[in-house]
């Protein structure tokens, strides 16, 4: 990526040909800053032959991080997908540029799809460091079998597979998104209902939390974790904690990344404390509770919130307070907060929190709905 002004390379990343006539492949999160702000950036290629010159973007998919790219050349050598991933435990390589310090291979071990994943990532044994980003990943016969994505360190890398990166490169005979902006949109919704569809179609199943019911494991691609003080024998209150997250987010660019999906339950009760102290605490937790995506004020509106007292089908009496904020390029997505405590038992208490980044309002309202309906006392 080249600043416009100072002409310099403001950040780097690496593709690879994959057609004689030019088409390149890499990560959108290389190219990103060129979709936001086209008269600031510029996007350029260095071959390993030391050739430069510009790039025409043509096609990204914003959920599985690519981008297809081309430049001016005809009958140039290129890479061949594959047609199938590897066994687990095969050898493959991970090409790449990392840290600006020329092309490498780096040998690891393929293991497989991601477990527990909404969007397929590969999980590669091996190192991928940052430059390396929209490299290949070939097997031994040289053929494509992943795209470098991300790493979690020691030796963990992820990969997008080949089932996404065929359909990008399937799309180059398509005319380019005459508003990449509203493109961007487009795939966030179909993403967003494909996520949010199992949660809005059926009522929830339920789990325990104390004396408290919860969500139970609505989808295989939520993990959750949970935590209780029932060690601390010097608590003057028992407190016990679910929080469910959906480990992976899109990256728009570096200061946004939406498509957060989080649900939070703590079930608080006391026999030690007065009803005021009880209550105090019981604000405290209230209060932590806050976005779990990373948004500027240049990207998204303030929060506007309304407080609302109900009491759902269960009979649990609740009060809650709704927070919606704007995104300020997509005018049909809204990152939503809701943060709800029951008020009808003396000495326990439910609070609850979810969040959803770059939602409609209709599916919104409709998973509000179906958390609330989940929320009951045994």
């Amino acid at each position: 990526m080249i600043e416009v002004e100072s002409g310099n390379k403001s950040s780097i990343g690496s593709g690879f040909q994959v057609s004689a006539d030019g088409l390149i492949v890499t990560n959108y999160h290389v190219i990103s800053d060129s979709v936001f702000y086209p008269k600031k950036y510029r996007i350029e290629y260095l071959t390993h032959e030391g050739e430069t010159g510009t790039l025409k973007l043509l096609h990204i998919d914003v959920v599985n991080d690519l981008a297809l790219v081309q430049r001016e050349t005809a009958n140039a050598p290129f890479f061949v997908l594959g047609e199938n991933l590897p066994a687990q435990g095969d050898n493959i390589f991970s090409l790449g540029n990392p840290h600006d310090l020329g092309m490498i291979v780096v040998p690891g071990t393929y293991n497989g799809l991601k477990k527990s994943s909404f969007n397929q990532k590969i999980h590669f044994t091996g190192s991928i460091n940052p430059g390396m980003s929209g490299g290949p990943t070939v097997n031994a016969y040289g053929q494509v079998v992943g795209v470098n994505v991300a790493t979690a360190g020691n030796q963990i890398g992820f990969l997008v597979p080949l089932a996404p990166l065929q359909a990008l490169v399937n799309r180059a005979v398509d005319p380019t998104p005459d508003d990449f902006m509203a493109e961007i949109q487009r795939q966030l919704i179909d993403n967003q209902q494909r996520l949010l569809t199992p949660f809005v179609e059926n009522p929830w199943p339920i789990a325990t939390l104390g004396q408290a019911q919860v969500a139970g494991e609505v989808v295989s691609f939520l993990p959750c974790w949970g935590d209780s003080n029932a060690n601390d024998k010097n608590a003057r209150y028992l407190t016990v904690q679910k929080r469910c997250r959906l480990d992976e987010e899109i990256y728009l660019h570096q200061r946004l990344r939406t498509g957060t999906l989080e649900l939070e339950y703590e079930w608080l009760t006391s026999d030690k404390l007065s009803s005021a102290t009880f209550y105090n605490l019981y604000e405290q937790g209230m209060q932590s509770a806050g976005p779990g995506n990373n948004a500027g004020k240049e990207n998204v509106t303030n929060y506007s919130c309304q407080q609302q007292r109900m009491a759902n089908s269960h009979n649990m009496k609740l009060r809650f307070v709704f927070c919606t904020r704007a995104y300020k390029d997509f005018d049909q997505l809204y990152d939503v907060l809701i943060l709800g405590a029951s008020y009808d038992q003396a000495n326990q208490g439910l609070i609850s929190h979810f969040t959803l980044a770059g939602v409609t309002q209709q599916m919104s309202q409709a998973f509000t709905q179906r958390f609330v309906e989940a929320l009951a006392w045994q």
